[in-house]
């Protein structure tokens, strides 16, 4: 009984990871570390905010969540421009965003404090223990029931 509400629980509130970079080394890099430390299984990568809004938007499943670590700089849509398309969404309070970034304009890190789905702001590459910390992020800790 009690596993299969813990299945229950686990169907309803599905995390879904996604890393957007445009860098191939960060984003094999970044897969690495997020498997390893259980934040995902399978996470899903995109070269720029444009390919992962329309996956999110065009995601099937209505109870999706997303934490997202994502990179500022890309062509095509870069962060910025990604964080302020989400803010129209209806699913808007399910998107947690982590920013991996080389930049170390002290500025960026301050916008990023205009948005609410931002968690984290970190440097690039991130490592175990930033994994472990984003993981025990009050904001998302939920969906991680061990």
């Amino acid at each position: 009984m009690i596993q299969e509400r813990l299945a229950l629980i686990e169907e309803m509130m599905s995390l879904k990871v996604m890393i957007v970079d445009d860098d191939p080394i960060f984003v094999m890099l970044n897969k690495l570390r997020v498997k390893t430390s259980n934040l995902a299984e399978n996470p899903l990568s995109y070269t720029n905010g444009k390919a992962a809004f329309e996956a999110m938007i065009n995601d099937k499943e209505v109870d999706d969540s997303y934490l997202i670590f994502l990179d500022i700089n890309m062509p095509i849509m870069d962060g910025w421009d990604l964080l302020n398309a989400i803010q129209g969404t209806p699913i808007a309070d399910r998107i947690f965003v982590v920013l991996v970034t080389s930049s170390i304009d002290g500025r960026e890190k301050l916008k990023a404090k205009d948005y609410p789905q931002v968690i984290g702001f970190y440097e690039k590459a991130i490592d175990l223990n930033t994994c472990k910390e984003i993981r025990a992020n009050p904001a998302i800790s939920h969906f991680y029931l061990n």
